[in-house]
């Protein structure tokens, strides 16, 4: 129950706080539904790690920092290694880590940890054990089957978007060439310049010549990942990272 607890906290505390920062609703998460598995991991491990030092504010602090940034760093890994894809980059931070963490992340995660062992957790505790009083761990049981129901899908939908990105990536290069193969073929100069416009701003020709709306042709998840991590890169389709923010600001 910490775990999906936290799970849904950190949730909320990344929607609201990128949806101010980027102006517009981030439904945030890699899953469905709305909770980060990656905050319930954490905070369950921090909540052991620093059990024996909760009363020391620093050594709570430093060992909050290390462990929340051991967790980010590793997630960042998980994500490129399996999904070919990385949802953050730090690499504009100083003394930043091939981009996964940096030092001025990490000292939010102190910050929040003191926040959290201190003033949240007691509350939290208070009301898990009240709920655990009245459903005998069964509300647990239906939450884990939720949420590994909910991983399963994630991971069809992740494995298509994957391939999803790459048919793009071929679509646009046969675009592409298509353009230049008109270039050394034309019998106008007149058609040849406009040829090499269209190829110099491939990106507004390819939108304008597809035969649906870009949105249609994304799955909702998809959409959402788009709209919601700015930052993400899927790693072998290079096209696609060029253009993926275009498939919206050009409807």
């Amino acid at each position: 129950m910490l775990f999906f607890t936290y799970s849904v906290v950190g949730w909320l505390w990344e929607t609201f706080y990128c949806s101010i920062k980027d102006h517009h609703y981030a439904y945030r998460g890699f899953l469905f539904g709305p909770y980060c598995p990656v905050y319930g991991f954490a905070v369950t491990t921090i909540l052991v790690a620093t059990y024996n030092v909760r009363n020391n504010l620093f050594w709570l602090f430093v060992i909050g920092m290390i462990v929340a940034s051991i967790f980010e760093y590793f997630a960042s890994v998980f994500l490129e290694k399996v999904f070919h894809m990385k949802l953050w980059d730090y690499s504009d931070l100083w003394g930043n880590l091939q981009g996964r963490i940096a030092p001025a992340i990490s000292l939010f995660w102190g910050i929040g940890v003191v926040l959290l062992v201190r003033f949240i957790q007691p509350l939290i505790q208070q009301v898990i054990n009240w709920e655990e009083s009245w459903t005998h761990g069964f509300l647990a049981l239906f939450i884990t089957v939720g949420m590994v129901t909910d991983t399963v899908m994630t991971i069809f939908s992740i494995r298509h978007f994957h391939m999803t990105t790459k048919q793009w990536d071929q679509r646009i290069n046969d675009f592409q060439e298509q353009l230049r193969h008109r270039i050394r073929t034309a019998a106008q100069p007149e058609e040849r310049a406009l040829r090499k416009q269209q190829l110099a701003n491939w990106r507004e020709s390819f939108l304008t010549h597809l035969e649906k709306r870009p949105e249609q042709l994304l799955r909702w998840n998809e959409r959402r990942m788009i709209k919601s991590f700015p930052k993400m890169r899927v790693l072998d389709a290079k096209r696609f990272n060029q253009i993926k923010q275009d498939l919206f600001s050009n409807k």
